[in-house]
């Protein structure tokens, strides 16, 4: 008897608006149990990045190994790495630990919503070679896509469409890239899957700028398919649905983002900071009862 476990591996940001604190907060929102391995720590506020410090390559390679070796995860979820050195450490930790990690999610983090890169030069070139073939969802950016791929960032939905085939083609089953970057009154998201294509349409929450969404994003589909490997044990996916464990990406995907649009519209009336202006958290407590 246990509940859905998820390993987050990810940046600490020390206002708890991203990294491994809303991935910690959105497992728990939704009914999952998080792990954590820090990759580097991050000094941050409202108003902008005062600081990285990425931690040494074993350190992070030490803490995947003890909680893989230790717990019974569904679900692993990459965040921020920082450097290449990192990032050829959890290639090495995921290749090492394959069978024990569960489903792997990868966000492929590189520039915060202020703008400040995340990961150098050399760590994002790592990304594209040495982890994403090893993953089984991504949930990259517009510009994230763009950059793994070396093309120019995508003007409408078919060229998204287009680069999400290509990210697809070098090994995730999913590639979901999410469309904020586009005009309009909607935010349309591309999502490529084993049975296809599909378009996810949401409205665009006006005048509120957030920090954190990709990251929840990314965090809420790992819960999710934690939870349905819950299911599975407890011989309950009939419940979910005739997939079975080839589980319907698309009302996974689907349900995140609605926990992401919730989370976001009812945090409009937080003031958190003591300065006005900046980027805001999420409001992750919406699923619990006051």
């Amino acid at each position: 008897m246990r509940p859905p476990l998820v390993l987050t591996i990810a940046a600490s940001e020390s206002d708890g608006a991203g990294g491994v604190q809303a991935d910690l907060k959105t497992f728990t929102a939704l009914g999952a149990y998080g792990a954590s391995a820090v990759t580097m720590v991050t000094t941050v506020t409202a108003q902008k990045v005062h600081g990285t410090h990425p931690l040494p390559a074993e350190v992070v390679r030490g803490q995947i190994d003890a909680v893989a070796e230790d717990l019974r995860l569904d679900v692993t979820k990459i965040g921020a790495l920082g450097s290449a050195a990192v990032v050829e450490a959890v290639a090495g930790a995921v290749r090492a630990h394959r069978d024990r990690l569960g489903r792997i999610v990868l966000d492929p983090v590189m520039v915060s919503a202020h703008g400040t890169p995340l990961i150098s030069a050399e760590g994002a070139a790592a990304l594209g070679t040495a982890l994403l073939p090893l993953v089984d969802v991504l949930t990259p950016t517009m510009a994230e896509a763009a950059q793994l791929l070396g093309r120019p960032l995508a003007t409408s939905i078919e060229e998204m469409r287009d680069q999400a085939l290509a990210l697809q083609a070098r090994g995730p089953g999913s590639v979901l890239i999410t469309g904020g970057g586009l005009e309009g009154e909607d935010v349309v998201d591309v999502l490529v899957h084993e049975g296809g294509t599909d378009l996810l349409r949401g409205r665009r929450v006006a005048g509120r700028r957030v920090r954190g969404a990709g990251t929840t994003l990314s965090a809420a589909i790992a819960a999710q398919l934690a939870r349905i490997a819950g299911f599975d044990r407890a011989g309950e996916l009939g419940e979910i649905g005739e997939a079975g464990t080839d589980d319907d990406m698309v009302t996974i995907v689907a349900s995140a983002r609605e926990f992401v649009a919730s989370a976001t519209e009812n945090a409009q009336d937080w003031a958190l900071s003591r300065t006005d202006g900046g980027h805001g958290p999420l409001n992750h407590l919406i699923t619990l009862d006051t």
